[in-house]
């Protein structure tokens, strides 16, 4: 049962308590054996509780997952594309580096072919890329690129490399290895014209 203390526990702070657990039962059991019972006995609250903000378990993991990529999809601005992702792409292999990114690591490898893990990732994907696309939009209006690069396919090519090489070759790459990989991919995408990368860093 829930102590005192914890049913004392409100707002913000709830919220954190029982997105935490989420998050550490993820890692523990993955997205099919998580239930929304066991959360709420790690968290120290009622199932109510849980089930009267985030109605089913797709809901609840949603949000938590959402709120640990927070950190790591975020949307940078130094006046230097290379610069702004190699810190994004830093950030995304430090998160995914954690013990609850290797979960869910695992759960994308292991769940995400099933019709509510693909539906709940593809959300996630959607609400949190829109920061570093623009911030490849914003190079490409200030000449870093050429006009006319596909923004989608530049951050695409950035960040599915990064993923290949912690999804499938079980690799944390290293601060110099995320530089090649930035490195790579903008000189490619510099070829098309406007002014090259490096005179701007």
């Amino acid at each position: 049962m829930p102590s005192e203390r914890a049913r004392q526990v409100r707002g913000e702070p709830l919220i954190e308590k029982i997105l935490e657990a989420t998050l550490d039962e993820l890692a523990r059991v993955g997205y099919a054996a998580l239930s929304v019972e066991t959360v709420a006995e790690r968290a120290g609250v009622n199932k109510t509780t849980v089930y009267r903000r985030w109605p089913t378990k797709t809901d609840l993991v949603g949000a938590a997952v959402k709120r640990e990529a927070d950190t790591a999809l975020c949307s940078a601005d130094t006046g230097s594309l290379r610069s702004d992702m190699i810190a994004i792409l830093t950030e995304i292999r430090d998160m995914l580096s954690t013990r609850r990114g290797q979960a869910l690591i695992r759960m994308i490898l292991a769940e995400g072919l099933t019709p509510e893990v693909a539906a709940l990732m593809n959300e996630i994907r959607k609400s949190k890329e829109s920061g570093p696309k623009a911030t490849v939009a914003r190079a490409v209006a200030r000449g870093e690129l050429p006009r006319g690069t596909d923004v989608e396919m530049v951050f695409s090519m950035l960040v599915g490399s990064l993923q290949h090489l912690l999804f499938f070759h079980h690799e944390t790459p290293t601060n110099h290895r995320i530089a090649q990989i930035v490195d790579l991919v903008l000189e490619g995408a510099c070829r098309g014209g406007g002014r090259c990368l490096r005179s701007a860093n």
